[in-house]
């Protein structure tokens, strides 16, 4: 099966989405929108402030996880919504591909782990890419596998790529849009540069398309700062989206790697306090606990705790980053999650959202212990952890602003 015919429908959507303009709204005083040599520049005065298009549902369609007899996830790491309502979530502990109804219930196995074709190692992405296709990003096997109707129909061998190389999106074409995911520490370098890629699976061909500041040089032995600032890079409406999180300027490029267009604002920095490392510690210390199973005694664990926050250092005089998470949706907007302590465990609080076009959507609040895996069709996948550090998948729907069934 070609690749490319695959992807015809998402190729539809992924058009169909970038020439997706923001909803009539009252023009922003401070708003200004130009060309500047072939550049769109979308730049606000200050940090726009209005609520957002829509809002979560009260209470999620379903909740899936938390009963006995539900799958039992270990880490939802990515998931993605399929056209006719399902869902693939990737565990990353069991290495497996999960699969669950439109309704809620458990529909099966996709994949799980093992080195036979279709097995996985160490998944780290998934895709929808229309219809039933699915598309796996394997980084322990260094493959791209494709799954259609249920079963593997193709499988792509990455080790000519990068090892650092992650998957973050498709183009129009089909052509997979890959950011650099790993490095090693240690660089000479004020800031150590990543890198785009686009992969033209059917003609072989690896394009570096452009570099980013990715990751900021921190003392080799520590301490370091709990809150550091980086840059991080997603895909909207078949491109790549670039952000450094101490800046308020999002790029989006296209995937030649040609800057497309720019959203900047103003915003005043914020700076780290007590009460923020706090938070971190209490986050270092909910993290240690469940990776460290074998350490029963509570003086031991104390220790572990003890030494891991002895590498971090509250830096008074560096601003906190202006937003922890960067994604887009599958219309094509650009989400920037607020700066919130300790995300990968609680979600993130609020999101601000981006149109297609650049123009500032407005600020949607997140359901509590919620972190979004992806958004489509008028719903937003998540995971919610509990208190006891149980994971569960759950569906919510986005209603218009105003409903007030919202949450």
């Amino acid at each position: 099966m070609k690749f490319r015919a695959a992807v015809h429908s998402l190729s539809c959507i992924l058009n169909c989405a970038a020439a997706a303009c923001a909803p009539d709204a009252v023009p922003d005083s401070a708003l200004s929108v130009r060309d500047s040599a072939g550049i769109r520049l979308v730049e606000y005065g200050t940090t726009p402030e209005r609520a957002g298009p829509f809002v979560f549902s009260s209470q999620p369609l379903y909740q899936y996880g938390a009963g006995p007899e539900d799958y039992p996830f270990r880490s939802i790491w990515r998931g993605t919504l399929l056209p006719e309502g399902s869902a693939a979530v990737i565990d990353a502990l069991n290495a497996e591909l999960v699969l669950v109804a439109p309704d809620g219930t458990f529909r099966g196995l996709l994949a799980g782990r093992g080195d036979g074709p279709g097995e996985l190692d160490r998944p780290a992405a998934v895709f929808s890419l229309g219809g039933d296709t699915l598309l796996v990003d394997d980084r322990g096997h260094a493959r791209l596998t494709f799954f259609a109707g249920g079963a593997v129909v193709r499988e792509v061998d990455t080790r000519l790529l990068n090892r650092s190389l992650g998957l973050v999106g498709i183009d129009a074409d089909g052509h997979p849009l890959m950011a650099s995911s790993s490095y090693m520490p240690g660089f000479a370098e004020a800031w150590l540069r990543g890198h785009m890629v686009r992969f033209d699976i059917d003609a072989g061909v690896v394009d570096t398309v452009g570099a980013y500041d990715w990751v900021r040089r921190s003392p080799r032995e520590g301490p370091f700062n709990p809150f550091e600032t980086g840059g991080t890079v997603t895909a909207a409406a078949g491109r790549f989206v670039y952000a450094r999180t101490d800046r308020p300027e999002v790029t989006w490029r296209n995937p030649d790697g040609t800057v497309r267009q720019i959203a900047r604002w103003r915003s005043s920095p914020a700076y780290p306090d007590e009460e923020d490392w706090q938070r971190f510690a209490s986050s270092m210390r909910t993290r240690l606990r469940p990776a460290n199973p074998h350490i029963q005694s509570e003086t031991e664990f104390e220790e572990l705790v003890r030494r891991s926050l002895a590498r971090y250092e509250l830096q008074e005089d560096e601003p906190l980053p202006l937003f922890t998470r960067l994604f887009g949706d599958r219309e094509g907007r650009v989400w920037l999650g607020h700066h919130t302590i300790g995300a990968q465990l609680v979600g993130v609080s609020g999101y601000s959202i981006l149109a297609p076009d650049g123009i500032w959507l407005g600020d949607v609040r997140a359901p509590r212990g919620v972190r979004l895996l992806d958004v489509a069709q008028g719903r937003a996948l998540g995971v919610f952890r509990d208190e006891t550090g149980v994971e569960s998948l759950v569906l919510y729907e986005l209603l218009p602003a105003g409903t007030t069934d919202g949450a």
